[in-house]
């Protein structure tokens, strides 16, 4: 087992703290993962407007255990992770502890720095994330929200139950996925960089200010389910080049009736099972064209279509113009 141990200060002196433990170098704040603790990669990336952002994407080949002493100055980190292949991941937040054990997760989850922090996690875990690293001082300033209103504190107090707080539905797998095939030597790399982090934080800040409303407490879903019904999103996008699984065999996956999955989904994740499916895969479409110039053709292909002309008329149904046209 891999174990770290670190103070938070920033992005940046982490990556290097890490970097020492691991005995790798920092090259363009950036590591890559030595072949006894995984493969993949770790960079850092500071804004112009002063955030710092930390975009990892990595398979573990140990054990690993970070953890985070406290600090005396409040800091923040938003995380958002998508993961593949977890068997177990235990999550301390200051006396509080959670155990996870979905193979998949995909969500977003709010700590500050006074409280320590420690997760352990196993061996072929996938990780991609995006960490965004924010001072007390610059979320007063730049967010519009204060560090002391109610919801903000709220929030923070619920500690390990924010781990689960906040699912990744489409908006956010877009953006990230944005941010992941952004290349460095974009020539306007930072400015996009920073409009769709910026993006992500007024996503999750706007979440949060809908759920912590009393009003919207009787609307929202069941801690449990949630687990429960990340692990059919999941399950439901993992492959967007076969027909999704059925209701049925959601439903089973969630450990619910059918009539529960498809209530319980769309509150969640705003859209039914299949037209969320659907969704995803145009959204996908529109990433492999525009981000990755595939063909129309090989995009179509890769995401299950045999007939080009149905593959055309579903991405013109959904973005109001043709594949390749934007």
């Amino acid at each position: 087992m891999f174990q770290f141990s670190y103070k938070y200060n920033d992005h940046v002196v982490y990556l290097q703290n890490l970097a020492d433990a691991l005995g790798v170098p920092v090259i363009n704040n950036t590591i890559w993962l030595p072949p006894p603790i995984g493969s993949g990669y770790i960079k850092v990336v500071v804004m112009a407007n002063g955030l710092q952002v930390l975009i990892n994407e990595c398979t573990l080949n140990t054990d690993i255990c970070f953890s985070r002493e406290e600090t005396t100055i409040a800091a923040y980190t938003i995380r958002f992770d998508q993961v593949r292949n977890m068997k177990k991941l235990t999550l301390e937040i200051g006396e509080d502890s959670l155990e996870e054990k979905n193979e998949f997760y995909s969500g977003a989850f709010l700590t500050n720095s006074l409280a320590t922090l420690k997760y352990t996690t196993n061996a072929g875990l996938e990780d991609r994330c995006i960490n965004i690293y924010f001072t007390e001082e610059w979320f007063n300033q730049f967010s519009g929200v204060k560090t002391n209103d109610y919801f903000f504190t709220q929030y923070l107090s619920l500690k390990t139950a924010a781990y689960t707080f906040e699912v990744l539905n489409i908006e956010y797998r877009e953006l990230m996925e944005e941010i992941f095939f952004l290349q460095e030597d974009h020539p306007m790399y930072k400015t996009v960089l920073q409009n769709r982090v910026m993006l992500l934080l007024e996503k999750f800040l706007r979440s949060l200010y809908v759920k912590m409303t009393p009003s919207n407490s009787e609307k929202a879903v069941e801690e449990a389910d949630i687990k429960k019904l990340m692990l059919a999103e999941a399950v439901l996008v993992n492959d967007l080049s076969t027909a999704p699984p059925s209701i049925s065999d959601l439903a089973k996956i969630a450990l619910m009736s059918e009539t529960k999955l498809k209530a319980s989904f769309k509150k969640l994740y705003g859209l039914n099972p299949y037209a969320y499916y659907q969704k995803t895969r145009m959204f996908k479409a529109r990433l492999l064209i525009t981000k990755r110039r595939f063909s129309v053709k090989e995009t179509g292909r890769q995401l299950g279509f045999q007939n080009l002309s149905n593959f055309t008329i579903a991405y013109k149904k959904e973005f109001n113009t043709l594949p390749g046209k934007e």
